[in-house]
């Protein structure tokens, strides 16, 4: 069996090994008064106790809000308060929104102990293409054998931008280099296991952020709102009722579904909006497929007082 990833020196890493990557959207990044506050000071403390001592080899952070102002003094911050509880000399790479969408980008965090990285592309390089957003090229330390991961947030508003965003990530459904692409999709895929509920509990220009447009039609002229699935459903493939399973589709796979997992990434709703959903996931091509071993939700400790809206997600990979 392959041996669990922990604090090993570069030396001791061999292939086959086990390596646990997280997902977290810690909300606006801790910064404390919120996106609206004075971009000064973080609390990391939630971020903290989502980790509760369970540290992964690389973990996604997404709304690393600001993180990159003051000499990303944010990426620092978090970086070192996780270290200082306990956890992993992360070192954090940051990165970029597609379409020019704010300061919330995604962060990762990689323990150079286990994890080499040959390539980040953040999405400023002078000789930058768009399907390269975020996407590190790496490989455990000690081995020559590359893979990928492309850290994903997908708009929150617009089912267009989520759809040029899956296209870009096509050329990473190549099964000769394994690929994960982890995040927050900001939507759902289609099937019975990820239907959403109590769209019409939310007003029109909060539920358009998730349902498809046009609506379909009642006889009466009551609008019937669906999720919108286009995007996932294009690396994923759409849900084939029949045979309960996806056709066509790109070429990757959702870890949830691998395990069959359909376990809420989003915390309980506020009055006004809809659920459950499950935003956050890991998507892996053919080349990862076979090694995924392990998916896990983290339920907060106090359902009633979560460290962030979102859920961390954790997969394990034999790489």
């Amino acid at each position: 069996m392959p041996e669990h990833c922990g604090y090993v020196l570069a030396d001791q890493v061999e292939v086959g090994v086990l390596v646990d990557i997280a997902e977290f959207n810690f909300e606006v990044g801790g910064l404390v008064g919120g996106i609206w506050g004075p971009r000064r000071d973080y609390d990391f403390a939630r971020l903290v106790e989502a980790m509760d001592d369970d540290w992964p080899a690389v973990l996604v952070l997404c709304e690393g809000a600001f993180y990159e102002h003051n000499g990303s003094a944010g990426a620092f911050g978090a970086a070192t308060a996780m270290r200082e509880a306990g956890g992993r000399p992360y070192v954090p790479l940051l990165g970029t929104l597609t379409g020019d969408r704010g300061p919330m980008a995604p962060v990762v965090f990689v323990d150079p102990q286990v994890i080499t990285v040959h390539n980040w592309y953040s999405g400023r390089e002078p000789d930058h293409f768009s399907h390269r957003t975020n996407l590190m090229v790496a490989s455990l330390a000690g081995s020559s054998e590359k893979w990928r991961l492309v850290a994903a947030h997908w708009d929150v508003n617009d089912e267009l931008a989520r759809l040029r965003d899956a296209r870009n990530l096509r050329p990473y459904a190549r099964p000769d280099v394994p690929c994960a692409v982890v995040g927050d999709f900001n939507s759902h895929p289609s099937g019975p296991h990820w239907r959403v509920d109590n769209f019409d509990a939310a007003p029109a220009w909060r539920r358009y952020t998730k349902t498809h447009w046009p609506p379909e039609f009642r006889e009466d002229g009551t609008p019937v709102d669906e999720r919108a699935t286009d995007a996932l459903d294009f690396l994923l493939g759409r849900w084939h009722e029949p045979t309960g399973a996806r056709r066509g589709g790109a070429g990757f796979h959702c870890a949830a579904e691998h395990f069959k997992d359909y376990t809420p990434t989003v915390n309980g709703g506020t009055p006004g909006t809809f659920g459950p959903m499950t935003l956050d996931r890991v998507l892996v091509n053919d080349g990862f497929k076979d090694g995924l071993t392990g998916y896990r939700v983290h339920l907060p400790q106090d359902p009633e007082n979560p460290p962030s809206d979102h859920r961390r997600i954790t997969v394990t990979l034999d790489i």
